[in-house]
Formats: C-alpha cells, sequence, structure tokens
C-alpha cells in the first residue's frame, strides 16, 4: 500500500510540474462531429474491432452496443463504445462513454489515422497494484489510439487513490502517463489530497 500510495502521490506531483512547465504535444483537435440525419449505410449491434500492433499483439479494442456508419461523411456514431488500449510499458487503459464518433483524419505524413470522439459521461480508468485505479472523468474527451493520446477542453477530474484534481482540460500521454492540465477562469487546477490515505498506509 506505502509502495502504491508514493506513486499515486508521484503522479500527482508530476502531472501538476507538466502543468506548469511542460508542453505535451499530440494532434490538434478536430471539430466534433454534426449530427447525421440522413439514414446510415451500415447499422451493426454489438461490434468489436482489433487493432493489431506491428508484432501482432492486440493495440486496441473497441466495441460498442450499436454503430451506424456514414460512408459519404466518413463517420461512425458508436452508442455505448468502450475502448480497451494497450501499452507494454503501462497498465491497460478502458474507456468508456454514453456515446461517440469515429472519423478518420490525415496524420503530418498524410497516413489517415482513426480518431475518437466521446461524449456524455466519458470515463479512462488504468489499473494499478492491488486494482487501485487512476480514474479521468469529463463530459468530452477526444481519444487517439494509434498515438495513445487524449485530451479534453472540458472540466476534468482526476481521481488517484492520494486525492482528486479538477482542472478546466487535459491533455493526455497515455504511453508515459504525462499530462498537462489546464485552467480556466471559472475552474483552476485544484488537488485535494486525502490525508487517510497515509494514515491507512
Amino acid at each position: 500500500m506505502l509502495k502504491y500510495t508514493s506513486w499515486a502521490l508521484g503522479v500527482l506531483i508530476i502531472a501538476l510540474l507538466v502543468y506548469q512547465y511542460r508542453q505535451v504535444t499530440g494532434p490538434d483537435p478536430i471539430e466534433a462531429p454534426t449530427i447525421i440525419r440522413n439514414d446510415p449505410d451500415i447499422y451493426a449491434q454489438n461490434v468489436v474491432f482489433n487493432q493489431l500492433a506491428e508484432d501482432g499483439s492486440l493495440h486496441y479494442r473497441l466495441s460498442a452496443n450499436n454503430i451506424r456508419q456514414f460512408n459519404d461523411d466518413q463517420l461512425t456514431e458508436l452508442i455505448a463504445p468502450d475502448l480497451h488500449l494497450t501499452n507494454p510499458q503501462q497498465p491497460p487503459w478502458d474507456i468508456t462513454a454514453d456515446r461517440g464518433y469515429i472519423r478518420k483524419r490525415p496524420r503530418a505524413d498524410g497516413t489517415p489515422e482513426d480518431v475518437v470522439f466521446l461524449r456524455d459521461s466519458v470515463e479512462l480508468i488504468q489499473m494499478h497494484d492491488a486494482q487501485r485505479p487512476t480514474t479521468l472523468r469529463s463530459e468530452a474527451f477526444y481519444i487517439y489510439p494509434n498515438s495513445q493520446y487524449a485530451q479534453t477542453d472540458q472540466n476534468v477530474m482526476i481521481d488517484t487513490v492520494v486525492g482528486r484534481t479538477h482542472a478546466a482540460g487535459l491533455a493526455a500521454d497515455l504511453r508515459t502517463g504525462l499530462l498537462k492540465l489546464s485552467s480556466s477562469d471559472s475552474q483552476k487546477v485544484h488537488t485535494i489530497v486525502l490525508p487517510e490515505q497515509f494514515k491507512n498506509s
């Protein structure tokens, strides 16, 4: 417990240092998809997509209760999406939301990349020692599965075993765990450290 508490506190401190001193680079945000009114080209239920890494291992798995695909818009709408994102250096992230969209966008080298836009009760959970999670919550998130990058300009809450942090936005390198927290006039970066966690350790 003491080992994990020290680790989690370190993550919290690193996150705040990154907020103050370091720019986490990542893709530029894209516009949120507009509401599609026409009939979909493809409709399916209980769908699972598996994306493999170059070595053949699972890179990420994306499932949804329902999907609607619109070929002309190159857009896929998701109901109850669930994204499982693996990483050899870190525990996996499990990401859920009430709904979402997938849209391709070109990378700097011109190759296409899937961008997953999630909204409504978005939750990112990473499990650590003794099943103690780090949890990020917001009402909207952009997830770049291939780049292992996430960002939001909505209020976000970060929970760890040692406390809770609120911020006006977040950019996260999910591969390394580095976070960039942002503030606004109405929402400053604010962390509450729970003293009982240290008593229990």
